[in-house]
């Protein structure tokens, strides 16, 4: 019986007929794989041009109709806005198709002509066929190129677009099982965008079957990873309606009685809400996504799916529930509003089917809880996100998640903290809830399982050394004095995120003094040397920022010392990392107040590219190197000595002065207050005016930046002559308002500053004339001895000269 259907035909690229083409029912012969299917043209494209394109009428109301649009796929452009609306910039804007390496006529194989006619049954066939050749094409392993080759010149992501605005249920799931394994390749994820295919994707959120749209959320989790694709899957309306699948508990109820149907009913559900969250991960590394995420009530959703998957009132109650061998629960009874009904008959059974069960529904919890927290983790960055999540209840619950036996999950939830800990009140909550603690068990428990691999490893390739030696030596034993020459075991290779994202973590919250001093008391510092020979910088970051923070105290100096990571930190400062020259830097002057320590860089003389680092275009090098000349110039006795003899470094330390960046100044302000102590540097950096640009500095508000300029002008004014070029600076009236200050340190500094100053006449007349004199008085009865002598100093001066005159 013949039947006919409409069938799209393109002729062009600019236009498309939909015409009628006669077409047989298929008939299948041997397994899917092996499948032919007979097709019959009645008519050649010629005659088909000459019918107009004249549509007649439908004789079958199970065949499948496709309606190609003219404008979807009019000259590959997109109908879309071309203004950019997101966060972030992406080189792929306007997704070039990337040329291909084209595998010539001579080297195809017979699968290559054999799947050019798979997607032409997909294309002309009748529903049945269509579905057996989709059934056919997704068991084809599509990362062979010559897949690849061969789905792109019959343009098959075009009919699997085709195939989904059809009203045939059985083919759209089949052709978003096919769609959903070749946006995998970013080939044709670029190809899928072109064709206008994520709109039609995200239409099919919609739909009612479950299934669909449960493939359409995974389809768009691999589609959408780059700018443009997240643009236009925002735009379609797709974040809400990815909301709306993370609600589990929402879902119509299965009214049955039957605990497997119900089981799979939450299956089911599960599975949708995991696809959309993967989606909804992809698309939350853009801001707008994120917006419209917040605007669709997805953070209740997200944070109701983290304790719901985390089983607190099953698992963590217990009170002797242990914190190495947790498993992830499942969602089955925590996400249906129904208990499920057991047959009394078929108890034994129903723990049997239970159990059997139990590996499944934590495989699928666990996929879904690392899907949520990523989620979580791109909203993390966001302050509106922090703010309006219970941080207690949330950290909580990422803590726990912590403890379970999944890497990637570890560093999601690790990435996540990192992201809280940057601010203070999280990071006394993170402090309550010992977040310490579980930090650095994960970094144990990563170690442990690297020394497991490697005794493993180094047994294994023993044991087959041993066996492939002949049956004799096995038997006799191998002498005593043989020299066996051993095979290289590969080393095991560390987990770079989760370390990466642990570090991070550790960094944030080791800002919080309960934390650093509970790190300490952990022995963080150890664990962290001996990551320190990691290659790339982005993990070096966070561990050597970790230890510039943490490891300031005696014990951890020596360890430091005693475990040979000195040559290493001075190593990092010939990087080009701005972060990591700065943390290296600063842990180098944390060192200088060890004395063997100290001894171990003055041989190294690990100064000079301190002294380098000052001309690093970046103002965080620049401030990490001049804190770490201060330090060195405090402790060492060579440190003048080596200043001295680099042409233009103390010159090049005073221009800092001059720098807009106030950790810079301050650091640099510092630097010279430690260097002037020696005469023979002081009378360098009088002839480069430093007094007239600490003069300058004296009105700032900043109460750091006055205490350095007070000591450095201490220092410097000890010099004939600088006293009057502070006094001719302005310098001088500024310093009178330092005695009012609140903090011990400052009026310490103010008062010997004023000391010196008070050594020339001029500025005793200014001192006397702005009411100076009254508070020295008031310094001179203050119970510490320097404020004391200091104050009494200058008003010996004023007194002198003030009687003289």
């Amino acid at each position: 019986m013949r039947l006919l259907h409409y069938i799209p035909v393109r002729f062009n690229e600019s236009h498309t007929n939909t015409v009628t083409i006669p077409t047989v029912e298929a008939a299948i012969v041997g397994p899917v794989t092996s499948f032919f299917v007979v097709v019959s043209m009645a008519r050649s494209r010629r005659k088909l041009s000459r019918n107009g394109g004249r549509r007649i009428s439908q004789q079958s109301t199970g065949s499948l109709s496709i309606a190609m649009s003219q404008s979807g796929y009019a000259n590959g452009q997109m109908a879309e806005n071309q203004r950019v609306e997101e966060s972030e910039e992406s080189e792929d804007d306007e997704l070039p198709i990337l040329p291909r390496q084209s595998i010539p006529d001579s080297e195809l194989s017979p699968q290559y002509w054999f799947l050019l006619k798979v997607v032409k049954y997909i294309k002309f066939g009748s529903p049945t066929a269509t579905l057996l050749a989709l059934c056919g094409l997704s068991r084809y392993d599509l990362t062979i190129p010559m897949c690849q080759q061969a789905l792109e010149n019959s343009e098959a992501v075009d009919v699997l677009i085709n195939v989904l605005e059809a009203e045939d249920h059985m083919c759209k799931v089949a052709a978003l099982r096919v769609l959903q394994n070749l946006v995998k390749i970013q080939h044709f994820q670029r190809l899928l965008v072109i064709k206008s295919g994520i709109a039609t994707v995200v239409r099919l959120l919609s739909e009612a079957e479950p299934d669909v749209r449960c493939l359409a959320a995974g389809t768009l989790a691999h589609a959408v990873n780059n700018h443009r694709s997240r643009m236009l899957t925002r735009k379609a309306g797709a974040v809400p309606l990815l909301v709306d699948l993370l609600d589990i508990q929402s879902g119509p109820v299965v009214m049955t009685t039957d605990e497997f149907n119900m089981k799979a009913a939450t299956k089911q559900k599960i599975q949708a809400a995991t696809a959309a969250a993967k989606a909804l991960r992809s698309l939350s590394y853009s801001a707008s996504a994120r917006r419209e995420l917040y605007l669709a009530g997805g953070i209740p959703l997200l944070t109701r799916l983290t304790l719901s998957i985390g089983g607190i009132q099953r698992e963590y109650q217990h009170p002797n529930s242990s914190l190495v061998a947790h498993r992830a629960p499942s969602v089955a009874s925590t996400t249906t509003g129904q208990k499920p009904s057991v047959n009394v008959k078929s108890r034994m059974a129903h723990k049997k089917a239970t159990a059997a069960s139990v590996s499944s529904e934590s495989e699928l919890d666990f996929e879904l809880l690392t899907a949520v927290n990523g989620v979580i983790h791109q909203c993390a960055a966001d302050d509106v996100f922090r703010a309006s999540v219970k941080a207690d209840i949330l950290l909580g619950q990422l803590l726990r998640h912590m403890r379970y036996d999944c890497e990637q999950l570890q560093t999601l939830c690790a990435s996540t903290i990192a992201h809280f800990a940057e601010d203070e009140t999280n990071r006394k909550v993170l402090a309550q809830l010992k977040a310490t603690e579980t930090l650095v068990w994960v970094l144990k428990q990563g170690e442990y399982q690297m020394q497991l691999a490697s005794s493993y490893t180094a047994a294994l390739a023993r044991t087959k050394y041993e066996e492939e030696q002949p049956l004799e030596l096995q038997v006799q034993g191998r002498p005593a004095t043989a020299q066996v020459e051993e095979k290289p075991v590969e080393k095991p290779q560390v987990n770079i995120p989760l370390l990466k994202a642990v570090s991070t973590a550790v960094w944030k919250l080791s800002l919080s003094p309960e934390a650093r001093d509970r790190f300490r008391q952990l022995g963080i510092v150890r664990i962290f040397i001996r990551h320190l020979n990691q290659p790339t910088e982005e993990v070096l970051l966070p561990i050597v920022s970790s230890i510039s923070v943490i490891g300031t105290d005696q014990e951890n100096l020596a360890l430091l010392r005693t475990e040979r990571a000195v040559p290493r930190f001075v190593w990092l400062l010939s990087g080009n990392h701005p972060g990591l020259l700065s943390a290296a830097a600063l842990t180098m002057a944390n060192l200088t107040a060890d004395v063997d320590a100290l001894e171990l860089l003055e041989t190294i003389d690990a100064a000079r590219l301190l002294w380098s680092l000052l001309k690093h275009p970046s103002p965080v090098v620049q401030a990490g190197a001049a804190s770490a000349i201060a330090a060195f110039s405090e402790r060492s006795k060579r440190a003048g000595e080596v200043a001295r003899s680099l042409v233009g470094g103390l010159e090049l330390l005073v221009s800092l002065l001059r720098a807009p960046e106030l950790e810079v100044v301050t650091a640099a302000a510092a630097a010279v207050a430690r260097m002037a102590t020696e005469d023979e540097t002081l009378a360098v950096l009088s002839d480069h005016h430093v007094v007239s640009l600490l003069a300058s500095l004296v009105r700032h508000k900043n109460r750091d930046l006055k205490l350095r300029v007070a000591e450095a002008i201490a220092e410097c004014c000890r010099w004939p002559g600088n006293p009057a070029q502070l006094g001719q600076g302005g310098g001088v009236k500024p310093l009178i308002g330092y005695l009012r200050s609140s903090h011990l340190d400052l009026r310490r500094a103010a008062a010997k500053a004023l000391h010196q100053v008070s050594s020339d006449r001029e500025n005793c007349f200014i001192l006397h004339h702005h009411g100076a004199v009254m508070l020295l008085l008031k310094l001179v009865g203050c119970g510490d001895v320097e404020i004391q002598s200091a104050a009494a100093g200058c008003l010996s001066n004023i007194r002198n000269f003030i009687h003289n005159a």
